[in-house]
């Protein structure tokens, strides 16, 4: 075996010092040597086998010295053979050990004994010295001469074969293929195999593949080759496309054994069977080769790998291979990236199929899959009902590839697309510009104008509404669909007030019968005639729309109907009909019981059944504390005692009211009836005090000039009629009416306000409030004063200004200054004071409306505050009320969900959160969407949570601000099951398409920290 240079050099190392420690050995006994002439010659020989070279060279060269005549170095006569070896060893030996000059010792050597067999014998071993220590250079140059020098046929082909893989180790192939021809084929020559090998080598480098074969083939069972043979003859036939060839050889040796240095024989099988589309027969070998090499195996190998698997449908197997070579930046990625979204689908996992297209789209290697890519994952975004994203990337693939062979089907879906974004206006646009519609596009029109018509119904833009409503009745497709148009026209027209025209649109619905808009229709007359104060024909139809309650779907309406049904009865005088209705609302819980109980007791106190009245009224009181009619009920209660002439009791009723309730609305009408009352039973000084405090207090009230003729009979029943003139003229200083000049000015103040140059009427209203210090427009003044501050993001001064009509308690502008101090209070996190604001609301609302809006409010303040139970207390209050406000009940269900989810109660949670989005499908709703989501994620179920994230789309795509937290919440949904990729592919298209900049902030934060 051939040593390395390492080794040479060590072992000549060691050679030396034995030669050395030999040397003197020799010189111990040279006394007892020269009786013996040879023993020198001897004893070189004996060294040279040794590869002792330094002691042979001296041995040889004592053997020589006494034979040079004269004492030089010429070289002896040839007929002194041992003398001859004796030189041909010297020069050897000198060669071996580096020795200067040892070159020239040998050429002088070759020259003067060239008929010497040595001669020849000396550049072949000195070749073969090299060739050893892998100096193939100068072996080359010795085992040239050796084979040109001729000799023994056994000598010069191991001669040959050494100049041959000289030759192959410096890469001159043309000049080793030769020698390896000759000796390659000599049966007797040990080293035979190895010369087929490198010549097989050489002629496939040379591409001559048929002799390459017939090389590899000759040493195939050979043991030393017999598992790299097949490689190099599975390769050649491949490369000459003996595909047949190929397969009759490696698919028995495959067969037989499976070792792992038979991968590249496994490739070329497999890849034969990919280019055959014989891809289940390829999955095998390629699996082979791939199990073998790991990680070396080159991407393209492992695509069509996985290619083989997709094709035959094993598509799980396809994924795991194709995607780590998607994510790449090349060819092989980009083809890999579309096969593993095809893959995707097929495993119903359309959410990284996206991801994958998006991939392969984004590479430009192949325009065709690139092209194809993007058209898939716009038509993918709106089979996911992305509709908003799909319109994006459907007008920007119609931009890029207007030739495209997906252009017509591209145009078809761009307005289902524009559809299932919500973005109806578009859509209605896009299909009003088509020059030819099919009836599949009119039903799409039908029903798109019929949506926009009930968002702009909701919106309270009644004229569009009707529009969009009567485009959506020209294409009556849907019959059920034509039907709910014309009810929504007729709402629309009945909103807008515009009842005569609401009416017959109404009647033609409800001539149907049947059917639930047939029965809102009945409800929609009542309230039509009910507006116009036509109660003789509003009742039949409140009546029938309650006798079909069990067909209404809002269980609120027919309360609310029945209620109406007894009003139009107590507007007809049929007082016990009246009654028996407000006592059946008021058995159904519904939300007004409070209205109808009070009403009761009205229609008590009209039938003279005034002890009963009485008790009512106070029922109500007791039932309702915290109801608007609780100082309606005081005040109807003191009113029976005052109709029926008791005068002293309804003075304690009305000084009830009074003391109780002094922020009531009815305090002007208490102290009206009471000073009467006084008066009647001639106590003129309480009566006198009554009506001053009217006057002084309440000069803007309807009671006002009442009072002013009543204090003036009062004096002159007291005969103090001279004290008149005094309280007129305090009275004409308190309100001197409106003069000419200070309406005007007071009007332009409002004018510049309204015109919303807020920094000029601040300006104007304040030079107002100062000219016109007593006027009764002051608190009105302060209100515009206070909005022009809040508008100008004045908080601090527009609290001001709001505090003062608060603490006047006097002013029509007391609930909305309440409500909007209430709102800035709560935005600067002074919560005390914006609940006692909410609080001052409650107490004044004048409606239903207004007290729910404070509870709303009130309900929002606790929960950031933090006060989570009193917020669900709240909430729970608003859900009984009814939907009086739109979306109230939305907002307090999708309150009581947060409350339990801040407090760890998943369960609760999840179901009031689902109950939030059956309500309605507004921002409550997708809030409540990502909440869902949320906890799913919270509960480390992050599949789970995606799935139900991704009905965002369906659902709630209007609401970009929740749509973008919800496909965050996705990306790290990705991040926790370690599918990094499609977290970024996620994040990288909200960056791209949300057009909320706090979400895209995060979404880019996010993405930063994934690439780090």
């Amino acid at each position: 075996m051939p040593y390395t240079t390492s080794q040479i050099s060590h072992r000549l190392l060691f050679l030396l010092i034995v030669g050395l420690f030999s040397t003197h050995m020799v010189l111990a006994q040279r006394t007892q040597s020269y009786a013996e002439p040879d023993y020198h010659f001897r004893n070189g020989l004996e060294l040279f086998e040794k590869a002792n070279y330094a002691a042979s060279r001296y041995e040889f060269r004592q053997y020589l010295e006494p034979r040079r005549s004269d004492g030089s170095q010429t070289l002896l006569n040839t007929g002194d053979q041992n003398a001859v070896e004796a030189e041909y060893y010297v020069a050897l030996t000198s060669l071996y050990i580096d020795e200067p000059g040892a070159e020239l010792l040998v050429d002088r050597f070759v020259k003067n004994h060239s008929e010497h067999p040595k001669a020849g014998q000396l550049y072949g071993d000195l070749g073969t010295y090299y060739f050893n220590r892998q100096d193939y250079a100068k072996a080359i140059s010795f085992l040239e001469k050796a084979v040109a020098q001729g000799g023994s046929t056994t000598q010069q082909t191991a001669y040959k074969y050494q100049l041959a893989l000289s030759y192959y180790n410096t890469q001159d192939l043309q000049h080793a293929l030769p020698l390896l021809n000759e000796v390659k084929l000599d049966p007797s020559f040990a080293n035979a195999p190895a010369a087929s090998y490198y010549a097989g080598v050489i002629n496939f480098r040379n591409r001559n593949y048929n002799e390459a074969v017939s090389d590899f083939r000759r040493i195939e069972r050979n043991p030393t080759y017999q598992n790299e043979v097949p490689n190099w003859i599975a390769q050649s036939l491949y490369k000459q496309r003996r595909y047949d060839d190929l397969l009759a050889y490696t698919e028995p040796l495959l067969k037989r054994s499976n070792n792992s240095l038979l991968s590249e024989v496994a490739l070329f099988t497999a890849e034969v069977f990919y280019q055959q589309n014989q891809f289940a027969r390829a999955i095998p070998y390629y699996k082979q080769y791939i199990s073998a090499v790991g990680a070396k195996a080159p991407a393209a190998v492992k695509f069509r790998y996985g290619q083989s698997l997709f094709r035959t449908g094993a598509y799980a197997d396809a994924i795991t291979q194709l995607k780590p070579l998607a994510s790449g930046k090349d060819t092989t990625a980009q083809y890999a990236a579309y096969t593993l979204g095809v893959s995707y689908l097929q495993t119903q996992n359309p959410t990284y199929a996206l991801s994958a297209f998006d991939q392969a789209g984004r590479l430009s290697f192949n325009k065709d899959i690139q092209e194809e890519a993007r058209f898939t994952h716009a038509k993918l975004q709106l089979d996911q009902n992305n509709g908003a994203d799909a319109v994006k990337e459907l007008t920007a693939f119609l931009k890029q590839y207007p030739g495209s062979k997906f252009e017509n089907e591209a145009n078809e879906l761009t307005g289902e697309a524009y559809s299932a974004s919500n973005n109806y206006p578009a859509a209605i646009a896009y299909i009003e510009g088509l020059k030819r519609r099919t009836p599949k596009i009119n039903a799409t029109y039908q029903r798109l104008t019929y949506n926009q018509g009930v968002n702009d119904f909701n919106a309270e833009r009644y004229p569009q509404a009707v529009a969009n409503l009567d485009k959506s009745l020209k294409y009556p497709v849907d019959t059920e669909l034509q039907q709910a148009a014309q009810f929504w026209k007729a709402e629309s027209y009945s909103a807008g007030k515009q009842y005569d025209t609401a009416i017959p649109l109404y009647a033609s619905i409800a001539k149907a019968g049947s059917g639930s808009y047939a029965t809102k229709s009945l409800y929609g007359l009542g309230y039509a005639y009910y507006n116009k104060k036509d109660y003789t024909r509003a009742l039949p139809y409140f009546r029938d729309f309650v006798s079909r309650g069990s067909d209404a779907d809002n269980r609120e309406q027919v309360q609310d109907a029945t209620i109406r049904l007894a009003d139009t009865y107590f507007a007809g005088k049929q007082y016990e009909s009246a009654m028996r209705y407000y006592e059946q609302a008021i058995a159904q819980n519904a939300p007004d019981k409070d209205y109808a109980a009070y009403q009761k007791a009205v229609i008590l106190s009209y039938v003279g059944r005034d002890a009963e009245a009485k008790a009512q009224f106070d029922q109500v009181q007791r039932q309702f504390p915290n109801s608007r009619f609780v100082d309606e009920s005081l005040l109807q209660k003191a009113n029976v005692d005052f109709e029926r002439g008791a005068y002293q009791v309804a003075i304690q009723g009305y000084t009830k009211l009074i003391q109780d309730k002094p922020n009531s609305s009815l305090i002007p009408a208490a102290l009206l009836k009471r000073a009467i009352a006084y008066g009647n039973i001639q106590q003129y000084d309480p009566a006198i005090a009554d009506y001053k405090r009217i006057l002084d207090n309440y000069g803007n009230s309807e009671q006002a000039q009442s009072a002013l003729l009543g204090i003036q009979n009062t004096l002159n029943d007291a005969g103090r009629p001279e004290e008149f003139s005094q309280v007129l003229g305090q009275y004409k200083k308190g309100n001197p009416g409106s003069s000419d000049v200070e309406r005007v000015q007071f009007e332009n103040a409002k004018d510049i306000y309204a015109s919303g140059k807020y920094q000029q009427a601040i300006q104007s209203l304040l030079s107002f409030m100062q000219e016109y210090p007593a006027s009764p427009s002051t608190n009105e003044a302060r209100y515009y004063l206070a909005e022009s501050y809040r508008q100008t993001d004045d908080a601090n001064n527009a609290l001001r200004y709001y505090n003062l009509i608060i603490t006047d308690n006097r002013s029509d502008y007391l609930v909305r200054a309440a409500t909007r101090a209430a709102d800035l209070e709560a935005k600067q996190k002074n919560y005390p004071r914006a609940i006692r604001n909410y609080q001052i609301i409650m107490a004044r609302a004048n409606g239903k409306a207004d007290q729910v809006a404070a509870q709303l409010g009130m309900m929002d303040t606790y929960f950031v505050y933090p006060k989570p139970d009193s917020a669900a207390i709240i909430a729970r209050e608003v859900l009984t009320a009814g939907n009086v406000v739109p979306g109230a009940q939305n907002r307090a269900q999708l309150m009581l969900g947060k409350v339990a989810f801040g407090k760890g109660d998943y369960k609760t949670a999840q179901a009031d959160f689902e109950k939030t989005i059956a309500l309605a499908k507004d921002v409550n709703g997708a809030e409540a969407q990502y909440y869902l989501g949320l906890i799913l994620n919270k509960q480390k179920k992050y599949k789970e949570s995606t799935a139900t994230l991704l009905k965002f789309n369906e659902q709630f795509g209007d609401f970009e601000y929740w749509k973008g937290k919800a496909f965050i919440l996705i990306a790290d949904n990705n991040v926790a099951l370690d599918e990094v990729a499609q977290a970024k592919a996620v994040l990288n298209s909200i960056i791209e398409n949300s057009s909320d900049q706090a979400i895209i902030t995060e979404a880019k934060q996010k993405l930063a920290t994934l690439e780090k």
